[in-house]
């Protein structure tokens, strides 16, 4: 179905995957990449560090969006996590006609604007808080775990989601999901 919707970004139909930390934003766009044609970006690329989630929407525009709406090879810095510190600018080739871009902000309006569909992904939070403890990353996450959760609430409150976004996922303990319209559509 991603591959029936207009572009959005250029030639590129650009896909947003937005919802908290622990979600499972990450493991949809995992599958939904290993369709041909479809790759994943993880929006965690352009986050300045753990303080930086706000700015990684603007991040992602400037490195992301725009060159795929100007038909060039996206170009940015991710954060180098074991280092705390910016990498090395490189270019990114996203060949294929799906971009998904996934991770907490992914949603956020200056990214919504030129996506093709943005999704929300929910699970109820006992659930999100036991599938953090499970990640392999939880020892480095967890001392950042309150504060990012109260960033990303923000971001969300901010940026008007859920309800702005066009589908809403929610998964189920039995491991089903729903997968319905966005209230406000």
């Amino acid at each position: 179905m991603l591959a029936s919707l207009p572009p959005s970004a250029g030639d590129t139909i650009l896909v947003g995957v937005d919802g908290f930390s622990g979600a499972g934003k990450t493991a949809l766009s995992e599958a939904l990449g290993r369709r041909e044609g479809v790759q994943v970006v993880s929006i965690e690329e352009f986050y300045p560090g753990w303080d930086g989630l706000a700015q990684g929407p603007p991040r992602a525009a400037d490195g992301l969006v725009e060159p795929l709406r100007n038909r060039r090879t996206p170009r940015w810095r991710s954060w180098d996590w074991e280092h705390d510190r910016e990498g090395p600018e490189r270019e990114r080739p996203l060949p294929g006609p799906v971009v998904i871009l996934e991770g907490c902000g992914a949603g956020a309006r200056v990214l919504r604007a030129h996506q093709a569909l943005t999704v929300w992904v929910d699970v109820a939070p006992h659930e999100r808080e036991r599938r953090l403890r499970e990640r392999e990353d939880w020892p480095a996450y967890a001392p950042h775990r309150e504060a990012w959760q109260h960033r990303e609430r923000a971001l969300a409150v901010q940026e008007g989601l859920p309800e702005a976004a066009d589908a809403l996922i929610r998964y189920h303990s039995d491991g089903s999901l729903d997968i319905r319209p966005s209230p406000l559509r």
